[in-house]
């Protein structure tokens, strides 16, 4: 092995966005499922190998899955349910998916019994934990439930420790008690995995002081009375307060936010505040099952293709440069939301003649590539790799499973490598071995830059794509800087770009629907709302969302 250093004519490649919707792990639509209710007649409804394998071609990757455990209220889990439980993890890894679970003693109100008493159901926890341990690879999320109707932690038998419907009203004790098995979930559950909470008041007076493994899921989404209980509100109209709202919107940034609507409510249910909510409180995963008559709302209005490429995080490559023996590559996340589990990505290099692979840590946790944000990513290519020529990769891999289709895909045309799970940069380095004053060759096979449309990014004065480099040396060190880009709105009248190599460059303001509204950094004269600005120079695009109040 040889330390290899490389020399680049400064040569950029321009990625083209796509519009196309594809499967992606751990965001998007799902498809709810449940064991059902248990009986001396009724047995365990497993899981379809079959019917899970079909759920790719419908850009899903994530099942929800209820676990009825009607049967055990005052007992142990039997280990054939246990059993049972492991054959479902079984056929959704080996469908290429991943599940979101939850626990319930009953799926109806007028249930003789809700739930279990807060012994048995910390005994229960306990008793599963082995189970979700071993499968963290394919669990997404653990959702707060056990207690009350479909486990949504409201209705119950159990009024004396845990209280009911009213949670307004709960005694210190009966919140203790709640907490207790929260608690017991946490203990025993891998970090990996997050927890969800259905009610934002329940996380607040639970964990007054936060918790940065709870995220949220919402079963009424859209709906009246605070999407049933979600927030706090007074009246079926009433909206939530900027306080909770606030809340919520800053407690899903790197945690799940999850759930169904229940009902058609126009205004809020039709698509402009649909992906204005969505939006807001970083939607990743939405039932598809439920409501199904929302599907078609949206369908029909025109936004459903918008939503199911929007769904949790989006990332487009949008250019890669070699400058100065170092790899540049910058992204954006065109998404809903942003990345809720740990996950690194790695630049591949591979030899273009022994088709050898060599990878090398390029980010160390993608939760910080935020929706909204440019994202950039440098490496020097100085590494111990033999002489030769390289195709470079950018690979996504999930840390738990090595599958390619738990990998993730950018939203580029002409980039994926389906059978390893890359973004191919379409860069070429020839390395030659040396100190850094060699000068190999570097070829980088360039694609056409065509601007993406019909995606947006929440209104931010963070830097935008691309990027301009300033470089210092440090002890014989070269180390290249990356200056972003940035595109901010100032006095909510003008646009101001900040570091741009040149003065020679071109503005476009277009609304939500495409259509341009300016062609200069004048704004002034533009009704308030969201705009995407289009930023065009030395060959490259860069956009950005903005707010005009």
């Amino acid at each position: 092995m040889l330390l290899i250093a490389v020399a680049s004519q400064g040569q950029t490649v321009n990625y083209v966005s796509s519009t196309e919707s594809f499967p992606n792990p751990e965001r998007g639509f799902y498809h709810y499922s449940s064991t059902g209710l248990v009986s001396a007649t009724t047995s365990y409804n497993a899981l379809s190998a079959s019917t899970l394998s079909t759920y790719r071609a419908q850009n899903i990757t994530t099942v929800h899955r209820t676990f009825y455990l009607n049967q055990f209220t005052s007992s142990p889990i039997s280990d054939a349910y246990l059993a049972s439980m492991q054959s479902d993890f079984n056929a959704i890894r080996n469908a290429g998916l991943k599940v979101i679970i939850r626990f319930a003693y009953s799926k109806s109100e007028t249930a003789a019994v809700l739930d279990a008493t807060k012994d048995q159901i910390i005994a229960h926890i306990n008793q599963v934990a082995p189970v979700i341990s071993a499968n963290k690879d394919v669990i997404s999320a653990y959702q707060y439930g056990w207690i009350g109707c479909w486990g949504e932690t409201y209705y119950s038998s159990q009024v004396t420790e845990f209280g009911n419907s009213d949670y307004e009203n709960y005694t210190t004790s009966q919140w203790a008690n709640r907490k207790a098995v929260m608690d017991a979930m946490l203990s025993v559950t891998p970090v990996e995995i997050p927890v969800q909470v259905r009610y934002v008041y329940h996380k607040q007076k639970m964990y007054p002081n936060g918790n940065d493994r709870i995220g949220f899921y919402n079963d009424a989404f859209l709906n009246v009375w605070g999407d049933s209980g979600t927030f706090l509100v007074n009246g079926s109209a009433a909206a939530p307060s900027t306080t909770d709202s606030n809340y919520l919107q800053t407690q899903t940034v790197n945690l799940p936010m999850t759930g169904e609507t229940d009902a058609l409510n126009a205004p809020r249910t039709d698509c402009a505040n649909a992906m204005l909510e969505m939006n807001k409180y970083n939607w990743s995963l939405l039932n598809t099952d439920y409501l199904t008559a929302n599907i078609t709302n949206w369908t029909s209005q025109g936004c459903f293709s918008e939503i199911d490429r929007r769904l949790g995080y989006r990332f487009e490559m949008v250019s890669s440069s070699i400058d100065n023996n170092t790899l540049n590559i910058t992204l954006q996340n065109t998404g809903f939301a942003n990345l809720f589990k740990a996950r690194k990505a790695y630049l591949v290099l591979r030899n273009t003649a022994t088709n050898t692979e060599y990878s090398f840590e390029v980010a160390s946790d993608l939760r910080a590539w935020r929706e909204g944000s440019a994202i950039q990513i440098s490496k020097a290519l100085d590494m111990d790799v033999p002489t030769g020529t390289y195709q470079l990769y950018l690979n996504l891999p999930d840390p738990l499973i090595s599958n390619p289709l738990y990998s993730i895909r950018c939203a580029n045309v002409g980039t994926w490598d389906a059978t390893k799970g890359y973004n191919n940069l379409n860069q070429t380095v020839s390395l030659t071995a040396g100190s850094t004053s060699t000068t190999p060759v570097v070829t980088t096979p360039t694609t056409p830059t065509v601007p993406s449309t019909g995606t947006t990014t929440t209104p931010t004065t963070t830097p935008t794509t691309g990027s301009t480099s300033t470089t210092t040396t440090t002890t014989g060190t070269t180390t290249t800087v990356t200056q972003p880009v940035q595109i901010i709105l100032v006095s909510n009248t003008t646009i101001v770009i900040n570091n741009l190599t040149t003065t020679n460059y071109t503005v476009r303001v277009y609304n939500l629907n495409g259509r341009l509204k300016a062609s200069s950094t004048d704004v002034s004269g533009l009704s308030s709302g969201y705009y995407i600005v289009k930023v065009r120079a030395n060959g490259t695009t860069y956009t950005q969302k903005i707010y005009k109040q």
